[in-house]
């Protein structure tokens, strides 16, 4: 007799929103329209086919993959867990318990609240990218998940209760604090409206507070470097030059009186020419950061409830991100030499199994910058809400062996001979003058390098500085250690030091990882010694 279990369960199947087809085109098109441009030009300039051609040829399998995906694309409720179909002739289907997911990401663009639907992103704690992304959903089937992830998250709490466990099978919690909903909001035609979620606000950046870190931050030199990439790229810069070429052989005897006025008038003229348009350059830059912040990071807020910490924000592009505090693995203070003007700091966080990397937009990054901007007065009550068992942000910092300055010396003089070389034959005598300068540089940067390195164990954490200039320091609890690493190179062995790293769950690649160089060798062993004996004793948990 057939089973009877398999048709309720494919009855109750559910597709994405119809424009997910769109949505999935448009995404594509972003990463590929570059390359079917630069192709398209270079055919063209072959005479291999018209560029008009290579672009619809590139756009159909684009179309094709995009209405596949969303005929083959299903998902279902079932019990105890989430049942993901996808694939044509290569067919997965992924079971994620509810007990396991962490949280769930909403995105909306200007389209999305336009058209009523949302991009959503659910994470596990089981890699570095999202379990799955729903692209689109309408916003009622969005409250429909948030509410069978609520119900099956307390279904599974229950159920560990009575078999009398201590933590939650997911995040290693009580199994109170696994009963927590994720992202629960009533239903609302966008994220903006749908309120603040119950709770206290940690952090709200006023326009002020963006404008201040829009200038600080100055995104305004990316996008300047983006936009010259896609134009020399496209080739913009070379059809401008032929127009200049162009108009300067008509207009060339007329200009030559004025060419040699300027040139009598002197270095001075050129001089403050070239100052000008550098000043120029750098307000445009400052002002088109602070345009992007101002949208990008509009109505900026931290909100801390029973789920944990959620970040709100966007204008244009509204992104609701989730931290649940379980999942923090370090934290860490950022601080520029404009910044320390300005008294403000930065606190980014990272977290297990969340995406390390994202593109301007997602919320993955902003896990990384909880705060992108904050009073320093602040800092102290705000590392208290990320880290309740934080007791001050008051430490004593333990030095790197008095060797380290001869080893970091080295390096910079022999960068600062390198960058001088060119000069002595650029400027003959005056190189040597330049060389001096480097030198004391080097000098001056090395001795403050080692000066602000320095790690200190307080409050059952591993603290850890460096940098100067740009100082960064990172904060990572025993209970969050996976791995302690002691590595000593023959320099190292031959100075009798060596350098200690403490990896996390939540270790990006481009993170502030507790890596202490140049440490005394019995200093080091110590510290090894007696972290990996705490990490030993305390169970690792998500």
């Amino acid at each position: 007799m057939p089973s009877e279990t398999a048709a309720p369960s494919r009855a109750t199947e559910h597709r994405l929103h119809p424009l997910s087809v769109g949505f999935s085109l448009a995404s594509q098109l972003r990463r590929a329209i570059l390359p079917l441009i630069i192709g398209g030009a270079s055919a063209n300039f072959l005479g291999v086919v018209e560029m008009r051609f290579v672009l619809l040829v590139g756009l159909i399998p684009l179309v094709v993959g995009s209405v596949v995906r969303y005929l083959t694309f299903r998902y279902r409720y079932e019990e105890a867990e989430l049942v993901i179909r996808s694939g044509l002739l290569f067919r997965r289907e992924r079971h994620v318990p509810y007990a396991r997911i962490q949280n769930l990401d909403a995105v909306q663009g200007v389209f999305h609240r336009v058209l009523g639907v949302v991009e959503v992103k659910l994470q596990t704690g089981g890699g570095q990218e999202p379990e799955a992304t729903l692209t689109v959903l309408p916003l009622p089937a969005l409250e429909a998940l948030r509410e069978r992830v609520r119900e099956g998250k307390r279904e599974a709490a229950g159920e560990a209760a009575a078999a009398g466990e201590v933590t939650d099978a997911a995040t290693g919690t009580g199994a109170g604090e696994a009963a927590t909903g994720i992202l629960a909001e009533p239903a609302a035609t966008d994220l903006a409206s749908a309120g603040t979620p119950e709770g206290r606000t940690l952090l709200h950046l006023p326009a002020r507070e963006l404008l201040l870190h829009g200038l600080l931050q100055n995104r305004g030199m990316v996008l300047i470097a983006a936009a010259f990439g896609l134009a020399w790229e496209t080739g913009l810069f070379e059809r401008a030059s032929d127009w200049v070429a162009g108009e300067q052989s008509r207009i060339g005897p007329a200009v030559e009186g004025v060419a040699a006025d300027v040139v009598a008038a002197g270095i001075l003229v050129t001089v403050v020419a070239v100052a000008a348009l550098v000043v120029a350059f750098v307000i445009f830059a400052r002002m088109l950061s602070v345009v992007w912040t101002l949208v990008r990071l509009h109505d900026y807020r931290v909100v801390r409830s029973e789920e944990g910490l959620r970040a709100t924000f966007g204008m244009l592009t509204q992104v609701a991100a989730t931290i649940p505090l379980r999942r923090v693995q370090t934290v860490t203070i950022h601080e520029g030499p404009l910044q320390r003007l300005a008294g403000r700091v930065a606190v980014g966080v990272q977290t297990a199994g969340g995406s390390q990397a994202g593109q301007p937009g997602n919320a993955d990054p902003h896990r990384q910058q909880l705060a992108p901007i904050l009073p320093r007065e602040r800092l102290r009550d705000f590392l208290r809400e990320v880290i309740p068992e934080l007791d001050a942000p008051e430490v004593n910092w333990e030095p790197v062996s008095p060797l380290a300055f001869r080893r970091v010396l080295r390096g910079t003089c022999f960068l600062a001979t390198l960058a001088a070389v060119p000069l002595y034959f650029a400027l003959e005598a005056w190189g040597m003058a330049f060389h001096a300068a480097f030198l004391a540089w080097a000098v001056f940067y090395a001795r403050r390098y080692v000066d602000w390195l320095g790690w200190a164990l307080k409050d059952d954490m591993v603290w850890f500085r460096s940098g100067w200039l740009w100082r960064r320091t990172t904060i990572a609890r025993y209970t969050r250690i996976q791995v302690v690493a002691l590595r000593a190179s023959p320099i190292d062995r031959w100075r009798g030091m060596a350098s200690l790293r403490v990896d996390t769950a939540g270790a990006g690649a481009a993170s502030h990882k507790v890596d202490i160089p140049y440490l005394p060798l019995d200093t080091a062993r110590q510290l090894r010694t007696l972290l990996a004996a705490e990490a030993a004793r305390t169970a690792f948990r998500w």
